[in-house]
């Protein structure tokens, strides 16, 4: 019940900021836009980012294979102990089971550590190699937002949720990449050394 009276006030908030939006932009002559960061990310997105997503995949594809690797033994060993369990024609020793279970906590344990140092490592490494690409494209963006004349750009992926309508020439998103795209490449948007 709480949860509808929150999406109820969301709604009537945002209906009420729109409106304000709204009658300011008239009466000021705001331009807005709105672009979707997502779509950076894309096919057909920024092609600096989509090569440096990439490198990051190939670089940690050793890494992921371990990782999954590990699942499937983890895997394995609870599909053998439920095939260990279910043939009572069989005889089983308890200490059978037990292994098989204390090797499968030893496996939950490393698969554990081992995501979690490979998703600090991935986050350390994004950082290096996607925080130039994001920080040149937001400079870009600026300039472009200025040279169209847009007062605000809004990105969508961040607060799509709390738009409720807008007009689809609004979405530059398109626009904005085929124009970072056509741009000189630049020594801040060059792949960082390891």
């Amino acid at each position: 019940m709480k949860r509808i009276g929150l999406i109820v006030a969301t709604l009537l908030f945002a209906g009420i900021f729109t409106a304000q939006i709204s009658a300011q932009t008239a009466q000021a002559g705001i331009k807005v836009a709105i672009i979707d960061s997502q779509a950076f990310a894309s096919d057909k997105g920024i092609t600096k980012y989509v090569n440096a997503l990439k490198a990051l995949d190939t670089e940690f594809a050793p890494k992921t294979k371990e990782l999954s690797d590990i699942q499937t033994r983890l895997n394995q060993l609870a599909e053998d102990i439920k095939k260990m369990q279910s043939n009572p024609a069989v005889p089983v020793k308890p200490e059978d089971i037990q292994a098989k279970q204390d090797e499968g906590q030893r496996l939950a344990r490393e698969l554990d550590f081992k995501k979690k140092e490979a998703e600090a490592t991935a986050q350390r490494r994004s950082e290096v190699v996607l925080g130039p690409i994001m920080q040149d494209i937001g400079r870009a963006l600026q300039t472009y937002a200025t040279s169209k004349g847009y007062t605000v750009v809004f990105d969508f992926d961040k607060i799509g949720q709390g738009i409720l309508a807008f007009d689809p020439k609004a979405d530059i998103t398109a626009e904005f990449i085929a124009y970072y795209n056509t741009r000189p490449a630049t020594a801040a948007t060059a792949a960082a050394p390891r």
